[in-house]
């Protein structure tokens, strides 16, 4: 159960008011007006209780579950308890993640900006914002409404964040517009300069980072991860995008729509992700090459030219999936053989 200390709770709903919400079908319920409290995991819940389903490796705590209510796929109705109520959904996870959020919804902005707070006159403040203790946001900046800008966090001049955003503590924007409903989390930094400069034995010679980073609505960055202005063109950041944790832009990046990047991945210099790529942890890819629209790398590759849409690659250097996987295989079995005696 989420921990009250950290989590506010509303509820409860009844079942009919969470298949609403979750657009999903009531199977095997006497009662659409019985009243769930809480969601919790199978291995968990209980009565009062909502659970879900989406991974058949937890099909045996399901059959084993005590829970009210569960969020299934229609091929699990057979395998049900008898007593349990079912949510049947096209897709249990999203599901879940609906009705979790109707019990759990983001906090709300006090529309308060704390006295120590630095606002500069200039700075057009939107209605309900809230700015936390110590931030610092600077001339031209323009916040929208419902916006949470939290402690420590500092707004260079001109800076445009869009409404209903969260920003956690310590992080630091320049340099950079910000759509609708964009959370970044503690620690992370927009708009610093990318990594650009002319080698010269006598001293490398910076070349000024002259672009934006233009990041769209629904976006979200996780903890300490860097992305840095263009060079001259923007980095550009698409709509819908998740970025994880611990996580490097470098400048002139261009993301599509509704991509996805797991913690510890870098991403060099002018490369172009398009609409829906997906890298995996700690992937690597190379500067000034282009990903295909719904390509997936697998965590730890490195990725050194072009790739198509659609493919699966892993390795490195990153290649399609199944060749990876047969020339790890062959290797193996070459490494078996014995060689002539001597």
């Amino acid at each position: 159960m989420a921990d009250p200390l950290y989590f506010e709770k509303r509820g409860p709903f009844s079942l009919g008011e969470l298949a609403e919400i979750a657009g999903a079908e009531l199977v095997n319920v006497a009662n659409p007006n019985l009243m769930i409290l809480d969601v919790q995991p199978l291995d968990t819940a209980d009565a009062g209780h909502v659970s879900f389903l989406s991974n058949p490796k937890y099909v045996e705590d399901f059959v084993r579950s005590t829970s009210s209510a569960c969020i299934v796929s229609k091929q699990y109705i057979e395998q049900a308890p008898t007593k349990m109520a079912l949510l049947v959904a096209g897709d249990p996870y999203k599901a879940y993640a609906k009705i979790a959020s109707y019990f759990y919804p983001d906090d709300l902005s006090s529309g308060q900006i704390h006295p120590t707070a630095i606002v500069a006159d200039t700075a057009k403040i939107g209605n309900n914002v809230s700015i936390g203790a110590y931030s610092v946001v600077k001339d031209g900046v323009r916040i929208g409404r419902n916006t949470i800008v939290a402690s420590h966090c500092n707004v260079e001049k001109n800076v445009k964040i869009g409404r209903d955003c969260k920003i956690f503590s310590q992080v630091s924007l320049m340099a950079c517009q910000l759509g609708d409903n964009v959370t970044l989390h503690s620690g992370v930094r927009i708009g610093g300069d990318g990594f650009g400069f002319a080698p010269d034995p006598n001293g490398h010679i910076k070349i000024p980072q002259l672009g934006r980073v233009l990041i769209g609505s629904s976006v979200e960055i996780g903890a300490n991860t860097t992305i840095d202005r263009g060079s001259g063109p923007d980095t550009v950041i698409g709509d819908s995008c998740w970025i994880d944790n611990l996580c490097q832009i470098a400048h002139n990046v261009k993301m599509g729509r509704g991509c996805i990047i797991a913690a510890q991945t870098g991403v060099s210099g002018s490369t172009v992700l398009e609409d829906f790529v997906v890298l995996g942890g700690q992937v690597g890819l190379a500067g000034h090459i282009r990903i295909g629209t719904g390509t997936q790398i697998s965590a730890k590759s490195g990725v050194i030219s072009d790739v198509p849409a659609g493919q699966v690659y892993a390795g490195f250097p990153a290649r399609p999936r199944r060749e990876f996987f047969r020339s790890i295989a062959t290797l193996s079995q070459l490494a078996k053989r014995k060689g002539p005696k001597k």
